[in-house]
């Protein structure tokens, strides 16, 4: 038997073996590798908590390679995993070291087991992950750094991997006289490995052992793809403790698993985790937890949770969430997208949004739009930061708006709110709260006719609009219906008005509007009662029908706010 000992760093590095040019005097970190990223036509990838980018580093390296330049920078204190177009930067300051005890082939099956340790100190380490890539075969050290894997192959060599966190990966070839079968080539390192946040959820935590959150830990960003995985509970199933280190096509779960990422359908009877992607189908029985992206059509019966984003349709019958963004459709009870939401979001209960919002929010209680809302809102109770669209509701509710909102209550804090005492040819003294925007707010009146032996009492509510025709001058047009009560609440008495009022600003805070109005009123009074007036008596009218008549007024007041 032989072995080779590398890090792993020495294989298939190709970006790192470029070239490059640099000359920096007390330069951001973060620029340098902004830089390297422009010249080289790469990206890398790192914990910006670790990696302290407003460090200053001066450099004069010309034609030095990608990985000379790294390691004179960073002080040989991370390790670089060529990705595709990116470099990943792992903090690892420390190196692991082996102590072979056994190597040799029993009953058929090629026995590896030894310790692990410190390469500095010689301690031997708890939990540090030994595996063999192409036979998806792993374990971890026990307290005393001891392992032993039993191998079942055809023979040659096996490539054993050491990893563990703040250590750099070790890989030690063992040469023997047979051939192996399985393909080495399966595995790959992802850029993006944002995908810790499964582990970190309180069902994360419930069901995923400990064994296998450590090795989730130290095999980060080590991808392989395999057609197929069954499992029964997530420790317990065709890949053993590497499930979640494979994407698989197809993964069937009896009570639930835990995988990379899906990349074709999922099916578990009562829940689904996958700390990576998901793509096409998952279906489980109560829940999925998905800690990258989603893209396709995500059923849980009860719940699902996405912390990255979700391209497609997403339902469950009590509560979807989504970390990041939303490109399809939210169908739940109650539906939360903490980032930007393009589509729909459906609940009978509610719909979140914490960012932009652009298409459809349809709750049977309340939706909520933290940010901008371009699209319709419709619900009992509606809010949008920016409402650039809709909103349909008793209640709405925006910040600032350019859209339109159609609701009982309608409020715009940086809007149109205008407090109006006035008069008119009916009711001699109004009082009118206006609210919304300059395209659309609404107007909640009430007055009464003063004169003692003609009382007349009003309420109601309509809508109105403002146009800007100058700095000081603007025209108003509102539509509103008031009741009239004149002496008994026995008949209708509907007055309708169609006021055309010119606004003249007289400071910040006030503003003069006077103009005509067009009436249309419906009685069913036609008797005075001792000290009302009848509105229909009041002024020169046009009899339209037996109990409908109209006529020309005139309006006059002050805007106040």
């Amino acid at each position: 038997m032989l072995l080779v000992v590398g890090n792993s760093n020495s294989f298939a590095q190709v970006t790192l073996a470029r070239n490059i040019s640099i000359h920096v005097k007390n330069q951001r970190l973060g620029t340098v590798l902004k830089t390297m990223e422009d010249r080289g036509k790469f990206f890398f990838s790192y914990n910006s908590n670790i990696l302290k980018v407003d460090s200053l580093v001066s450099l004069d390296a010309e034609n030095w390679t990608i990985k000379e330049v790294l390691d004179h920078m960073l002080m040989r204190r991370f390790e670089y995993k060529d990705a595709h177009d990116f470099i990943i930067l792992r903090y690892a300051p420390l190196q692991l070291n082996l102590i072979t005890e056994k190597a040799v082939t029993e009953d058929k099956e090629y026995v590896i087991s030894g310790f692990i340790a410190d390469e500095n100190t010689g301690k031997r380490l708890l939990n540090a992950s030994v595996y063999e890539k192409g036979l998806l075969q792993s374990t971890l050290t026990d307290q005393n750094g001891h392992f032993e894997l039993r191998l079942k192959n055809e023979g040659a060599q096996v490539q054993l991997t050491i990893s563990k966190e703040l250590y750099k990966d070790t890989t030690i070839t063992f040469l023997n006289d047979v051939h192996v079968s399985p393909d080495r080539n399966i595995f790959s390192y992802i850029a993006n490995d944002d995908y810790e946040g499964l582990e970190n959820t309180s069902l994360g935590r419930l069901l995923l052992s400990t064994r296998q959150q450590i090795q989730a830990a130290n095999l980060r960003g080590l991808i392989a793809q395999a057609p197929f995985q069954a499992s029964v509970i997530p420790n317990v199933g065709t890949h053993g403790q590497f499930n979640g280190q494979i994407v698989n096509t197809v993964s069937l779960n009896a009570i639930g698993g835990y995988n990379a990422g899906v990349d074709g359908f999922e099916l578990g009877l009562i829940f689904n985790l996958d700390k990576g992607d998901v793509r096409s189908v998952q279906i489980a029985g109560i829940f999925n937890i998905v800690g990258g992206t989603v893209s396709g059509v995500q059923f849980g019966s009860l719940y699902n949770n996405v912390l990255g984003n979700v391209r497609g349709v997403q339902l469950a019958l009590l509560h979807n969430t989504i970390k990041k963004n939303l490109n399809g459709v939210q169908l739940s009870l109650y539906n939360h997208t903490r980032g930007e939401v393009s589509g729909m979001q459906i609940g009978p209960v509610g719909n979140i949004a914490n960012k932009n919002v652009s298409g459809l929010q349809i709750a049977g209680l309340a939706n909520i739009a933290h940010q901008k809302f371009s699209g319709i809102q419709i619900g009992m109770f509606n809010y949008a930061k920016n409402l650039r669209g809709v909103q349909l509701g008793l209640v709405n509710i925006a910040d600032s708006s350019s859209g339109l909102s159609l609701g009982l209550i309608n409020y715009v804090h940086n809007g149109y709110n205008k407090v109006t005492l006035s008069a008119n040819e009916t009711l001699n003294a109004n009082l009118s709260l206006k609210s919304g925007s300059s395209n659309f707010y609404t107007i909640y009146t009430g007055g009464m006719r003063l004169n003692p032996d003609s009382k007349i009492y009003g309420f109601g509510m309509g809508l109105g609009s403002v146009l800007d025709i100058s700095k000081g001058l603007a025209f108003n047009t509102e539509l509103s219906t008031r009741y009239l009560y004149e002496g008994t609440w026995r008949y209708a008495n509907l007055l309708n008005r169609l006021d055309a009022n010119f606004n003249i600003k007289l400071g910040k805070k006030v503003s003069i509007i006077a103009g005509p109005s067009l009436n249309l009123y419906y009685t069913e009074q036609g008797n005075a009662i001792k000290g009302y007036a009848l509105a229909q008596n009041l002024q020169h009218n046009f009899s339209a029908s037996r109990n409908t008549y109209w006529w020309v007024g005139w309006n006059v007041g002050l805007n106040f706010f």
